[in-house]
């Protein structure tokens, strides 16, 4: 579902990925660890195409979004549900209304977006919330609200920065079950943590876990699939050639 492969990308003050090769597919969940100023929240930008790579390609659902053109990146996102590390809800809209957007953006019926919505919510925050405005909400609740608009559908790919951010036991053992959640319907999804003791939830529950030192995989390459990449179409573009599939890849694993 979505294969980085030699992605480098420069920020201010020095280079923030280097040579980076990862692959993640439909039904998994990696999960990259590193400390601070490792380069985790630059992959995941890149990763869900909300930055765009110096050198090397983004495959998702066998494109690479690395080679589209600004205008064609919003269909793309649509078909990515992001937790950036600051998400930001609209103020005056519920908690409800907020992860409704996420299905609003692909189209989907008021009647079944809400459906959706409610259920999601439901299983990563509280219920109660619904009507409440997200500004009359803490911090921790937003981070909950926005990593239910994150996966609600759930999108074929999901990139999540630090989901558990001052989240206690309860609320951690809730992500991990959503993440569950949204691989048995063939969600790929990375998640980055600076938290060890959540990465190894995540890993108990069949995550695959990758370090990020210095802006590169540690031990080399992290390879979850080999991807199997179609020739670009003549309107590589076109809205109807950048819509994704939440199918498998056909692609074989290796260890």
């Amino acid at each position: 579902m979505i294969w980085l492969e030699g992605v480098s990308y420069l920020r201010a003050g020095g280079r923030a990925l280097e040579d980076v090769t990862l692959g993640v597919s439909g039904g998994e969940l990696v999960v990259v660890q590193g400390p601070t100023g490792s380069g985790k929240s630059s992959l995941l930008a890149v990763a869900a195409g909300a930055r765009a790579p110096d050198s090397g390609a983004v495959w998702i659902a066998e494109r690479n979004i690395a080679g589209l053109q600004a205008s064609s990146l919003p269909y793309v996102r649509r078909n990515v549900g992001y937790l950036p590390p600051d998400p930001l809800l609209i103020p005056d809209e519920t908690a409800l209304e907020n992860v409704m957007l996420a299905l609003a953006v692909r189209g989907e019926p008021i009647e079944a977006a809400e459906g959706d919505a409610r259920e999601t919510l439901a299983m990563v925050a509280d219920s109660a919330w619904e009507g409440r405005l997200a500004r009359s909400l803490s911090t921790g609740q937003q981070r909950l609200v926005a990593l239910a608009r994150a996966l609600v559908g759930p999108p074929p790919l999901v990139v999540l920065d630090e989901p558990a951010s001052g989240m206690g036991g309860d609320d951690r053992e809730g992500i991990a079950r959503a993440l569950v959640w949204a691989r048995e319907r063939g969600c790929a999804v990375l998640c980055a943590t600076s938290d060890p003791s959540f990465a190894q939830i995540l890993v108990d529950t069949g995550g695959r876990r990758v370090y990020l030192e210095g802006g590169r995989i540690a031990g080399g390459p992290a390879i979850g699939l080999v991807p199997t990449c179609s020739p670009e179409p003549e309107n590589a573009n076109s809205p109807e050639a950048i819509r994704l599939s939440g199918r498998r890849s056909s692609g074989e694993e290796s260890s």
